[in-house]
């Protein structure tokens, strides 16, 4: 909608003889970014999908809860809760082309806190994953060594004679100390490789999805490139059929226990990325009006299978590990301790082992730089919208200070315990208020806009009709499944609130073989534990209150815009050179003289008091070529004449007016 600039009745100030149509400017405008091309937006939400966590954490789980009945489960999940929660976050960013905050406030302003749960959620999830991503790097850097740092002993102590690669991830890497109060020093090595992490984060995210969108090309390929190698090579290993086997044996026993169904959704859940945002924000960059629910089948799909893919490569793995070792599946580890412990002690006892190091840590580092992209443009688009004055600044200058302010806030996780630090802020920060988030989207969404208004502007919009089994699932079946899960994770977190603590070898009580023991969370530790899960979670409240009493924008965050058809009413600009040739006119046809009156302003003005004839310089205008000097026909006297020539063209102007594509064109200003 545009705003018109008038100034007193009789004149019509702005473009010399023409009509000044320009936007308001209370705030800068947002320019909507846009994918190159299908294949970009499609890339990049895989990249952000399958991340770190479709290797290290669904073999795991499948291992724990009973192999091929964890599967069972998983692939019913993905059915119920999974596809329709992604296919409905792309129908969000699709509909209404902006981030979740945007799009919450053009549901209803009172639900924009949930956007701002999302920012938060992101904010404090990239503080800790680039620090795995900084692990990764210091890794794949002395896997170039040979023989492999983890794979000696330079020493002659009890613990690394004992187990070589846990002594090397927690006493050389990350020289972890034995409690959560004690953080220790910097490691020097750890803040280099949280450098290059920032680093190249930065780079690739400099100008938006101008630059990750070129860049997914390579980091979302070039991962299962190396999955099919390591498959390959994890097939032919001594072992690796029993590992298969006990990868795929089902348990049927474990189908009747709830917290095998309760892992498989969590693990699709989080895997899938539910929640932060950025699948919303992905979506929102999308030129056309796409079928959501074809790309969402794609990608869940890609997703799926790329989990189970890593789970045939880790478990081929164990097998051969199993082999050489002795070391029985029961006592695979999870997240860091799967990649930088169980296989780095199987590839450290591989032929060529650097070889398959350096592919293992390149896999890892390209699935988690894909995933940050995600989670920081989330946060990043968020923001632009939100913080007006953002808008005014470059975008790589906002994304550097943003990556810097990040960098220094992440730097305790590069200490002697930054083990710790890392573990509390996943288990704390992310996954209560994600659940709240997802919740948060399908009350908005089928309750405050309604599935049946959503659903049919879809189908007017894409041609695609959403079926009954999406509108199930948005309706009960998915609501019911966070509900459970999200009740399931406060009564676990409320309950043990423990944290993994390190012990060594000498006082290691586990039967896994594990350095740690799980211990009581000491009241700084609790206290900071609460700080992570309620600061997410109130931000939604927090913006019901904002958005319902204070926010004076209008629903969708844009300005209201008078409407252009309200153009006949502006009064007439008469002029000393062009008066409508009116002064050849007949007696009978001049028209009326109207008295000198007074400065007044339009209802339509948005001119400031000290500037009536203001023209902003970049005010696009039109002007039909047939009616320059528009006189509107109100202001005519009664004419006898059968031929109302100026009426005519004022009128013919008006339809032009009505109809016309907004063009931007260069003014002066007065």
């Amino acid at each position: 909608m545009y705003a018109v600039y008038a100034s007193r009745p009789g004149t019509f100030r702005g473009l010399k003889n023409r009509a000044s149509i320009i936007k308001k400017t209370s705030k800068p405008e947002v320019k909507q970014e846009t994918w190159g091309n299908k294949s970009e937006y499609i890339l990049s939400l895989i990249g952000f999908a399958v991340g770190i966590g479709n290797i290290w954490r669904f073999p795991y789980l499948a291992q724990k809860y009973g192999g091929g009945a964890f599967l069972f489960a998983y692939i019913v999940m993905v059915i119920v809760e999974g596809l329709p929660l992604f296919c409905l976050e792309l129908a969000i960013g699709n509909h209404f082309k902006k981030s979740s905050s945007g799009s919450m406030r053009a549901i209803h302003k009172g639900v924009i806190g949930v956007g701002w749960c999302t920012i938060t959620v992101c904010f404090l999830c990239s503080l800790y994953y680039n620090s795995i991503i900084m692990w990764i790097i210091r890794y794949l850097f002395e896997s170039f060594v040979s023989p492999l740092p983890w794979a000696t002993c330079n020493s002659n102590q009890t613990c690394c004679l004992e187990d070589k690669t846990q002594y090397y991830w927690y006493y050389e890497h990350l020289k972890v100390t034995n409690d959560i109060r004690d953080l220790g020093e910097f490691n020097p090595t750890l803040v280099v490789c949280l450098t290059i992490a920032w680093i190249t984060i930065f780079i690739c995210i400099a100008r938006g999805i101008a630059s990750s969108g070129k860049v997914v090309y390579f980091s979302a390929t070039a991962p299962y490139v190396v999955l099919g190698i390591l498959l390959i090579r994890g097939a032919t290993l001594p072992g690796a059929r029993d590992g298969i086997a006990y990868f795929l044996y089902p348990d049927p026993k474990r189908l009747i226990d709830l917290e095998v169904w309760s892992a498989a959704a969590s693990q699709i859940f989080y895997s899938l990325g539910i929640g932060f945002g950025a699948i919303i924000s992905f979506a929102s960059f999308t030129k056309n009006c796409d079928n959501v629910i074809r790309d969402s089948i794609i990608i869940t799909v890609v997703n799926c299978s790329t989990s189970i893919l890593g789970g045939f490569v880790i478990f081929s793995i164990l097998g051969y590990r199993k082999t050489v070792t002795g070391a029985a599946f029961s006592e695979m580890k999870n997240g860091p301790g799967l990649a930088f412990v169980v296989i780095a002690e199987a590839v450290a006892n591989m032929h060529l082992s650097p070889l398959w190091a350096v592919l293992f840590y390149s896999m890892l580092l390209l699935l988690g730089v894909d995933s940050l992209f995600g989670l920081l443009e989330s946060m990043l688009h968020q923001l632009r919208e939100e913080l007006t004055f953002l808008r005014r600044i470059k975008k790589h200058g906002v994304n550097a200070i943003v990556c810097l302010v990040m960098f220094t806030m992440a730097l305790p996780t590069a200490m002697d315990g930054g083990l710790y630090v890392v573990e509390l802020m996943d288990n704390w920060a992310v996954t209560v208020p994600l659940l709240c988030a997802a919740l948060g989207e399908i009350v908005a969404v089928m309750w405050v806009y309604g599935i049946h208004r959503f659903v049919r502007e879809i189908r007017e919009r894409t041609g695609h009709t959403i079926g009954w089994y999406w509108q199930v699932c948005w309706m009960a079946l998915s609501p019911l499944v966070l509900l459970v899960m999200l009740g399931a994770s406060l009564y676990n977190f409320l309950s043990k609130m423990s944290y993994d603590r390190f012990v060594g070898c000498e006082d290691s009580v586990s039967t896994d073989g594990s350095w740690v023991v799980s211990t009581k969370l000491p009241t700084p530790g609790v206290l900071l534990a609460l700080f992570l899960l309620i600061v997410p979670v109130s931000m939604i409240f927090l913006g019901f209150i904002y958005g319902y009493f204070f926010d004076k924008r209008p629903e969708g965050g844009e300005e209201e815009m008078v409407d252009e058809t309200k153009l006949s009413s502006i009064p007439p600009r008469p002029s000393a050179t062009h008066t409508n040739n009116t002064t050849n006119l007949p007696s009978h046809q001049q028209p009326e003289q109207q008295p000198p009156q007074p400065y007044q302003y339009s209802a339509l003005t948005t001119t400031p008091a000290d500037a009536p004839y203001y023209t902003p310089a970049d005010a696009p205008y039109y002007t039909p070529s047939n009616a320059p000097y528009y006189t509107p026909p109100q202001s005519f006297a009664p004419s006898t004449s059968t031929t109302p020539l100026y009426p005519t063209a004022a009128s013919q102007y008006n339809n032009e007016l009505n109809s016309f594509v907004k063009t931007p064109g260069k003014s002066t200003a007065i």
